[in-house]
């Protein structure tokens, strides 16, 4: 089915959403843990393979929900079938991404609580009920918010690191370590797959190709590249783990926290893929969806998620980049790209994917990389031993959820 021209967008539209998460306050704080953790440099290095890994990975895993014109549960019905992608890969993004909004609202909500002085759960669940209101609102009201916030969180980031140069602080000398930079990349490059993986979502509408390549290349990468290096630079100046507290150090504590809850609005995007994924599997409205996926985050939140930040990144380099490799094989290889619905539970998908992830596991190269090749290969290798039945060809979308 062909899809209407007035329906698609140019990467105008179509970046922003997407890029605002990667120049969010939790990227920057996943790059204030990288810098404290090793040298500077390891940890630059780092930040330059992730932003790269993960462009190429939203170019051909997005790209695929771009020319399809489908988000990712109908990719993931091609691949692990209509009931897999319901009860397999949208509860994975529901409490992946649900991690991420609350990473985002205890960020913002806890610099409410240090400018206002009130009870910091408070802070934080009306902070949550804020931007979740935007999400509820619907793609395009999200689409003009998050330009506003990506923009104050890059303000945050330049004017951080001004301050930290210009106040002398110097670097704190570390151990050269090079099991350090395959520790942290796997970090990295696992945390911002859970943006990956439900970068279709956010891509499904765009106009051309040459827009995919804008939105991955000329937007995610440096605006990632920035966010992570700008987080280095402050963890490696002052060893504290999140911008704040970062800030803090060099004694501007208030305008940090100002300008840190601004930039924490950018919860309203991470929000959106789980609501999406929630209605998915309860087959509600998407807007509806949004409630039940604010409450998780918030509850997350109160358990203090981002005191449990490594370990919530290693889950996800282990349970996501999966579903990237066994969609990658399944829509440029297989179906060659023609996507088609496969009902039930496509069980070469199930385990690939299960595969994959147990590769995950295992302490050596960058894991989220090692998941991706291993499930790809398998589902390759299974699907031409063990061919699946002619499909059903997927309905292209022609709406977006509102």
């Amino acid at each position: 089915m062909i899809v209407a021209r007035e329906e698609l967008f140019s990467w105008t539209k179509v970046a922003p959403t997407l890029a605002v998460i990667f120049v969010s306050p939790a990227i920057l704080t996943v790059g204030c843990t990288m810098g404290m953790l090793v040298p500077f440099w390891f940890a630059v290095g780092t930040s330059i393979v992730a932003g790269i890994t993960i462009s190429l990975l939203i170019y051909l895993h997005g790209g695929a929900g771009a020319a399809s014109h489908l988000g990712f549960a109908k990719l993931m019905d091609s691949c692990l079938g209509s009931a897999g992608s319901r009860f397999l890969a949208s509860p994975l993004i529901a409490l992946t991404q649900m991690g991420w909004f609350s990473v985002l609202i205890t960020l913002g909500g806890g610099s409410a609580s240090a400018i206002t002085g009130i009870d910091r759960a408070f802070t934080i669940t009306v902070f949550g009920i804020a931007t979740a209101i935007v999400t509820f609102s619907g793609f395009s009201q999200l689409s003009r918010f998050t330009k506003v916030t990506s923009s104050l969180t890059a303000a945050f980031a330049l004017w951080s690191l001004r301050e930290i140069l210009v106040r002398g602080a110097s670097f704190h000398e570390m151990a050269y370590d090079p099991a350090s930079f395959l520790f942290l990349s796997g970090l990295a490059i696992g945390g911002a797959t859970s943006i990956s993986t439900v970068s279709p979502d956010f891509v499904k509408s765009a106009k051309t190709k040459k827009d995919m390549r804008i939105t991955a290349f000329g937007i995610v990468l440096p605006a990632m590249m920035f966010t992570l290096v700008a987080g280095n630079v402050m963890g490696a100046f002052t060893l504290m783990p999140d911008p704040v507290s970062a800030l803090a150090v060099v004694g501007l504590p208030a305008l940090a926290n100002v300008l840190l809850l601004l930039g924490s609005a950018a919860a309203a995007s991470s929000l959106y893929p789980p609501s999406l994924a929630l209605s998915n599997i309860f087959k509600v409205k998407r807007n509806i969806a949004t409630i039940p996926a604010a409450i998780g985050g918030i509850f997350l939140a109160y358990f203090g998620i981002v005191d449990q930040l490594s370990s919530f990144l290693r889950l996800i380099g282990i349970l996501l980049p999966p579903l990237i490799g066994i969609n990658i094989a399944e829509y440029y290889l297989i179906s060659k790209r023609k996507p088609s619905l496969k009902p039930g539970i496509n069980s070469r998908g199930v385990f690939s994917w299960a595969l994959g992830a147990a590769t995950g596991l295992l302490p050596f190269g960058i894991p989220p990389i090692n998941a991706i090749f291993v499930s790809l290969a398998s589902y390759m290798l299974l699907s031409h031993f063990c061919p699946p039945k002619p499909p059903e060809r997927c309905p292209a979308s022609t709406t977006q959820n509102k």
